[in-house]
């Protein structure tokens, strides 16, 4: 499966950031990529509305609750969940290039910085009206990506994020050792399970 792009988006309330992405989404999906969207509050909020079905279940106890509707299809976790796990979640449902991520504050994703606001780890890029340049580095950020060799690693089923030099460690650790096992030749991927 193929791994999307992932890009966050960080800046002040009121500086520009849904209306920034919505404008991305556009672009990108009219030359053919497919996006997802997350946005990250720090406010508590809810899209279950009070009175409707789906919160009706969920106050009864649901911890998932899904609206099928002639033209969506809405789905309703009720618990806090980290973005590793709303990113694998997310690439269950369907097949992405790219997650865009709005009031992103983690260390590992790329982001983009809009505004006037203290540079958080792993910005790429501060944004100011170029929009074009914007879209040259997403697609370039997007090509490294695919180009490079896949590695992903799971504990208790949740993706442990791996930086360059830990992840070409545990490829050559791992690659060194099948080749010297009988009958392996050439290696294009693999895949451990291990449970106890």
């Amino acid at each position: 499966m193929k791994n999307p792009t992932v890009f966050g988006f960080y800046g002040y309330s009121n500086t520009g950031k849904t209306k920034l992405i919505t404008k991305i989404i556009k672009q990108l999906e009219k030359q053919g990529y497919k996006t997802a969207v997350v946005k990250i509050t720090n406010k508590k909020t809810t899209m279950d509305i009070e009175g409707k079905d789906t919160y009706r279940y969920t106050q009864s106890g649901a911890k998932l609750a899904v609206l099928k509707s002639k033209n969506e299809t809405d789905i309703i976790i009720k618990r806090k969940q980290d973005l590793d796990e709303i990113i694998q979640n997310i690439n269950k449902l369907g097949i992405y290039d790219i997650i865009l991520v709005e009031g992103i504050n983690d260390k590992n994703t790329p982001k983009i910085k809009i505004g006037d606001i203290s540079e958080r780890p792993n910005t790429i890029y501060h944004y100011k009206n170029d929009f074009n340049k914007l879209i040259r580095i997403i697609k370039k950020q997007m090509e490294k990506q695919n180009s490079k060799e896949k590695l992903e690693v799971k504990v208790n089923d949740k993706n442990i994020p791996l930086n360059d030099f830990t992840g070409e460690f545990i490829k050559n650790t791992i690659t060194g050792m099948l080749k010297t096992l009988k009958g392996v030749k050439e290696i294009k991927k693999v895949e451990i399970t291990y449970e106890k």
